[in-house]
């Protein structure tokens, strides 16, 4: 098992990690085999597209996600020389109103304008607590990363790395009480894979790591869910580039 321990980025204490070493003799997920999954396309996020956010936005980058009555929104807003900056807001009435824009990550040091994969949110109603996800240009090397706010959308703890590499994509993000898992395209695998980072701890510590799609194909685009210890995740696989793809789903028992 690899256990991979999130801190503030370029922060890497020997006591810190230390204590994220988890002695574990099972795996961290069990997993159902492969499936092609039934009609429907859960990578349509409608409730995003019917979405305008308050403050310029990159097309196509606003994610939202709703907790009870309250609407929450991410997006990338970019910037003059090309960077941007991914910012969050919270709507009590459907996106009519919203409140101060929260700065979530203002370190992009990116070069590619509006030309990224869009963030990802979840909500929990039951917390408060918001977490976002996101591919970017950090000052010490690209990867993906997550933030996460305790205070219902108003303020954003230090982001910390869920996995550094170039090739930044999709990501998605679920939580349920402690428990928060993260699908990502994997940006170090050199055929496009699935990957799966999982928390208990609210996100403060990424404990697992694992690939969760085959060798079989170019895999993109995941979507995962979570409630209780159930683990529900699809993502689109093709057979190479210039054919159409399909819908592959696997559900996992969290341990």
């Amino acid at each position: 098992m690899r256990v991979f321990s999130a801190m503030p980025r370029g922060v890497r204490p020997l006591a810190f990690l230390l204590l994220a070493l988890v002695a574990c003799t099972e795996p961290p997920v069990e997993w159902s085999d492969e499936a092609v999954t039934p009609p429907g396309d859960p990578t349509v996020d409608s409730l995003s597209a019917s979405i305008v956010a308050p403050t310029p936005a990159c097309v196509g980058s606003l994610r939202a996600a709703r907790a009870g009555t309250t609407l929450y929104a991410v997006w990338w807003s970019p910037r003059a020389d090309s960077s941007a900056l991914l910012v969050s807001a919270r709507s009590p009435d459907g996106g009519a109103s919203w409140s101060p824009i929260s700065p979530v990550d203002t370190s992009d040091r990116g070069a590619t304008g509006c030309l990224r994969a869009p963030p990802a949110i979840a909500a929990d109603s039951a917390s408060g607590y918001v977490h976002i996800t996101y591919g970017m240009t950090a000052p010490e090397g690209a990867g993906l990363f997550f933030a996460h706010s305790m205070d219902r959308g108003a303020t954003f703890h230090s982001p910390v790395p869920i996995l550094y590499g170039e090739r930044l994509g999709y990501t998605s993000v679920a939580a349920d009480g402690d428990r928060v898992v993260v699908a990502f395209e994997d940006p170090n695998s050199t055929t496009p894979r699935i990957g799966l980072a999982l928390s208990r701890t609210m996100g403060h510590i990424f404990e697992d790591r694992l690939s969760v799609s085959n060798d079989h194909g170019l895999a993109s685009r995941p979507i995962v869910t979570l409630k209780g210890h159930t683990i529900r995740l699809a993502w689109i696989q093709q057979t190479n580039a210039s054919e159409p793809g399909v819908l592959r789903a696997r559900a996992g028992t969290l341990h």
